[in-house]
C-alpha cells in the first residue's frame, strides 16, 4: 500500500445548491477542518453542462464520496468517473487519480495526476498533484525497470533451455504402404475368378455325364476345358499375386511388423503380425 505522508485533500463540489446552477470546484480540507465556501455569486461560471447532468453529476459525486470513505476505492473511482463525464470538472480526475493511489495502483496514479495537471495546472489542489507526481515518479520508474528486468530474465531462461534443450522435429509416424495390401486384394480377386470357373467347370462336367447328343457333348466338352484352364489359371495367378504381396509386405513393412516362416511336410506356413 502507499502510504501518504500527509492527509489526502479530496477535490469537492463548492455550488452544489438545489438549483445545480453551477459545479465549481474547491479543496476539501483535511478531516475536523470547516468545509470550503461556495463560490461567490458574482462570477460568471464558464459553460458546462445543463441542469440535469450537473445533477446526475453531483449525485455520483456524492456517491463517490461516501465509498471512498468508507475505504471502497474501486466503487469511488467508478462514481468519480461517472460524474466527470457528466461534468468534465478537473477535480474529479484528482479523486480518480486518488482512488488509484489508495488502491495501490500507482502506474495508474501517476497518470492521471498528470492527467488532473493538464487540464488545471493553476487547479484548486495542483500543488497536491505536483506532490503526489515528484512521490510517484520514482516508485513508477522502479516498477518499470523491475518489470522490464523480469521480461529480460524470462527471456534469457527461454533463450537458455531453448539451446540446452534444441526443439526436435516432429515424429511422423510410419506408416505402411498400402501397395502390398492392394496387389494381394488382386491376387483374392484373381482366385476368386479361378473358384468361378472352378464351379462352372464341375456343372459343365456333370452335364458331360448325362447327356447323349453329340453336339451338346462337344460344345459342353469345350466349354468344359476353357473353363478348367480359367481355374487354374485364376488359381495360379491368383496365388502368385498374394504371394507377392507378402514379399512388398516384407520389404516395405511397418514397425512392429513380425512374419515367421514354418516349414511344414507339404510346404510352408507364413504367419504375419504387426502392432500399432
Amino acid at each position: 500500500m502507499i502510504a501518504r505522508t500527509r492527509s489526502s485533500v479530496i477535490a469537492t463540489f463548492t455550488a452544489l445548491a438545489a438549483s445545480a446552477a453551477s459545479i465549481a470546484p474547491a479543496g476539501a480540507a483535511p478531516a475536523g477542518a470547516a468545509p470550503a465556501k461556495a463560490a461567490p455569486t458574482g462570477t460568471t461560471p464558464a459553460p458546462g453542462p445543463d441542469a440535469d447532468g450537473r445533477a446526475k453529476a453531483a449525485a455520483h459525486f456524492k456517491q463517490g464520496q461516501a465509498f471512498f470513505q468508507r475505504g471502497d476505492y474501486d466503487r469511488a473511482l467508478t462514481e468519480y468517473q461517472a460524474a466527470f463525464e457528466l461534468s468534465a470538472e478537473p477535480l474529479l480526475v484528482f479523486n480518480i487519480a486518488l482512488c488509484h493511489d489508495r488502491a495501490n495502483r500507482p502506474e495508474q496514479a501517476l497518470e492521471d495526476f498528470r492527467r488532473y495537471l493538464a487540464q488545471a495546472p493553476n487547479g484548486p489542489v495542483a500543488d497536491e498533484a505536483r506532490d503526489d507526481v515528484a512521490r510517484l515518479t520514482p516508485i513508477v520508474d522502479k516498477l518499470v525497470a523491475d518489470r522490464a528486468a523480469a521480461q529480460a530474465a524470462e527471456a534469457a531462461r527461454q533463450h537458455e533451455a531453448a539451446a540446452t534443450h534444441p526443439a526436435r522435429p516432429p515424429q511422423v509416424p510410419d506408416r505402411p504402404s498400402r501397395v502390398p495390401r492392394y496387389v494381394m486384394v488382386a491376387g483374392g480377386v484373381a482366385v476368386l475368378v479361378g473358384a468361378t470357373a472352378h464351379v462352372l467347370a464341375w456343372r459343365t462336367r456333370d452335364r458331360l455325364a448325362n447327356t447323349s447328343d453329340a453336339d451338346t457333348y462337344y460344345s459342353d466338352r469345350e466349354s468344359f476345358g476353357l473353363e478348367r484352364g480359367v481355374a487354374i489359371g485364376g488359381y495360379a495367378v491368383g496365388a502368385a499375386t498374394i504371394a507377392t504381396g507378402l514379399v512388398l509386405g516384407l520389404v516395405m513393412r511397418p514397425r512392429g511388423l513380425e512374419v515367421s516362416v514354418s516349414p511344414t511336410a507339404g510346404g510352408a506356413t507364413v504367419a504375419v503380425g504387426w502392432s500399432r
